[in-house]
């Protein structure tokens, strides 16, 4: 495990390199071009870390395996005992190690996002500096919801009768579950908004919402009485509207977009 310090330092370079990939060039070329003297530099590696929505909403510190190349302690990273090379390190002068480091990971990351550990990568040959470790973020998809930036979006199905007189439905959060009340008459594709249930913008702390857009589910197959039913309801309701009222003509991903600015 690293120290506490570690940590820090990671959140300190974090916050330096954070970005796209286009510091990849920076981090792991170039190395063999240095004019300074003394031991070369030990090589960078990458690796990846798999995170969850909830992991983004929340950020946290978490765990890294890795395999390094380390001081071989036998030779003290000479390579030599004498003059014949190290029994142990065979005359590289490092060995490989299990370790485990620890990354903090802010809230608010995305796929595009990496993080850059500076000198916690394979330490030279005979005793030179480390090398970087790149961790890049992979954030895997919840199926339960669409993410737009600080927002996400849920499909929740209710039937017509809740469609029709209105309901209270229980809805999946990253926490948990949220309570949403349908208004009556509401129609299908209709957006409902769960505050602060989304996620953060990178490094923030205030979450976005939890959009809820309804679907009016119709049913496949109805029993006896359900058929019943719907035989009588249609002989008293009302003919549906050449189109559907709405307050706006426009298509679902207009109406997402309004429901995240409010305009």
């Amino acid at each position: 495990m690293a120290s506490r310090g570690s940590s820090a330092d990671a959140i300190e370079v974090f916050m330096r390199d954070f970005g796209g990939f286009g510091g990849f060039g920076e981090v792991f070329g170039q190395r063999g071009r240095s004019s300074q003297a003394g031991p070369p530099r030990g090589e960078s590696l990458r690796t990846t870390l798999s995170l969850t929505l909830s992991d983004v909403a929340h950020g946290g510190t978490h765990t890294i395996p890795l395999a390094l190349l380390e001081t071989c302690q036998t030779c003290d990273g000479v390579g030599t005992v004498i003059a014949d090379p190290c029994p142990r390190c065979h005359g590289e002068g490092r060995v490989r190690a299990n370790r485990e480091l620890e990354v903090e990971v802010p809230p608010g990351v995305t796929s595009e996002n990496y993080i850059t550990l500076r000198g916690r990568g394979h330490v030279g040959p005979r005793g030179g500096a480390r090398g970087d470790v790149v961790v890049l973020l992979d954030v895997q998809e919840d199926p339960r919801f669409i993410r737009d930036g600080s927002s996400l979006i849920h499909e929740r199905p209710i039937t017509f009768s809740e469609a029709a007189l209105g309901a209270e439905v229980t809805v999946p959060t990253l926490d948990g579950s949220a309570t949403v009340r349908v208004p009556p008459g509401v129609q299908s594709g209709a957006l409902l908004r769960i505050r602060a249930q989304g996620l953060p913008p990178l490094n923030g702390e205030r979450r976005g919402d939890l959009l809820v857009r309804v679907v009016v589910w119709t049913p496949e197959h109805l029993t006896a009485d359900q058929e019943e039913l719907f035989r009588k309801l249609r002989d008293v309701e009302d003919e549906a509207p050449e189109r559907v009222a709405r307050s706006d003509d426009k298509g679902f991903w207009s109406r997402v977009k309004e429901a995240f600015t409010g305009s």
